[in-house]
């Protein structure tokens, strides 16, 4: 009996650390599509620890009900972990930039195997296939509950494994630790999931669940906080803090630069055209700085330094590639502006400068020194 209570105990102590982030993410002003699907899974977790706490009651014996109300309380915590890894999967994909995934089309594929794990359940109820419970109200677990079991494990491990590739390969570098947390977060409720199903009344998996959403939720909020809220790049501060690191220790063969970019005649813009016009201007210059180095991954570093200008913190073997990647920037901001359709015409000047290790100066004299070639640039045009 301690142990039935204790069970329930810690599912209400982890139902209030969810139910407080869920009240966060309510009262934010954030309400993207990515964030309603989180606070969905965040909810159906919410309800999870309630009904897992009903059917400790019911399996110990607090509560004496017939069989179909018992199976039916072992199968509701199930649907709520099934729907909120199906939930977890498509929150992954919208955050990797896969909006397709919403498509009526693809929602159908994501979903065909959790439609499969469904009947399942349906098969369970006029079989023992699935679950097979004695006159004693003992529970046993027939040859299909691995299958089931597999389903959400499933949607989880594919989003782990892909968040991890993304966060290896991509060029998104500001989104490279909220990555790394998404492909972590399947892991401490996959083992506590695993240990629970052969413990099945110590209460691990809300621990596991809980403690991956916490770690998801604090490392997006410092996402947020290092994050341009316009352009979606670094922000002012995370760059001083990157190039700071990166002025201790020098990458064999390569050289560290600092690049400045600012949009040519862009008060213009704003006065002209509007300020609203003017941010899809400073977009398009983002998106154009992303693209320009695809080659380079994790060797160069993006940040809206201010207004209209922009630095990159790129590490490179010679100044040719650095000329280049300055030349491939601009030619793209161009193209990226015409393909918008935008009524005005999108420039910017770019300047650089060389980081030496053994006579170093301050972050503000390095981006000084970019500085001065930017406006030797802007003068000479």
């Amino acid at each position: 009996m301690g142990n039935c209570f204790n069970y329930v105990l810690a599912n209400i102590a982890c139902a209030v650390f969810l139910g407080t982030v869920l009240f966060t993410l309510g009262r934010g002003v954030d309400k993207q599509i990515s964030t309603m699907i989180l606070i969905r899974m965040v909810r159906l977790l919410v309800i999870y620890f309630v009904a897992d706490s009903v059917w400790i009651l019911f399996e110990s014996g607090v509560f004496h009900v017939n069989k179909t109300v018992f199976y039916i309380s072992t199968i509701v915590p199930y649907l709520c972990l099934l729907t909120s890894a199906w939930l977890w999967y498509l929150y992954c994909e919208i955050i990797q930039g896969n909006t397709d995934i919403l498509t009526p089309k693809k929602t159908f594929i994501s979903i065909i195997a959790f439609y499969i794990a469904l009947i399942i359940l349906f098969i369970g109820i006029f079989t023992d296939y699935l679950i097979a419970i004695d006159d004693t109200g003992h529970l046993e677990y027939g040859p299909l509950y691995i299958v089931v079991l597999c389903v959400p494990f499933g949607y989880l491990i594919y989003s782990s494994i892909k968040a991890f590739s993304r966060a290896y390969t991509s060029n998104r570098y500001y989104d490279h630790r909220l990555y790394m947390a998404m492909g972590l977060f399947p892991i401490p409720p996959i083992i506590c999931g695993v240990v629970q199903s052969f413990f099945l009344t110590v209460p691990v998996l809300c621990y596991g669940a809980t403690c991956a959403v916490l770690f998801l939720y604090i490392t997006a909020i410092e996402n947020h906080i290092s994050t341009d809220p316009l352009t979606q790049i670094n922000n002012r501060q995370e760059m001083q803090r990157y190039l700071t690191l990166k002025m201790k220790s020098k990458s064999q063969g390569l050289n560290l630069y600092l690049m400045i970019l600012d949009v040519d005649h862009f008060k213009e813009i704003n006065d002209k055209y509007g300020h609203i016009e003017g941010d899809k201007a400073l977009i398009t210059v983002a998106e154009a700085m992303k693209a320009s180095f695809e080659d380079y991954r994790s060797r160069a570093f993006l940040s809206r330094f201010g207004g209209d200008e922009f630095i990159v913190i790129m590490e490179a073997e010679n100044e040719q590639q650095v000329q280049a990647a300055a030349d491939l920037i601009r030619s793209n901001i161009t193209s990226f502006n015409e393909n918008s359709g935008a009524a005005f015409k999108l420039e910017a000047s770019v300047g650089y400068a060389a980081y030496d290790y053994d006579n170093p100066v301050t972050i503000p004299e390095l981006i000084a020194q970019a500085d001065e070639k930017l406006y030797e640039m802007k003068n000479n045009r």
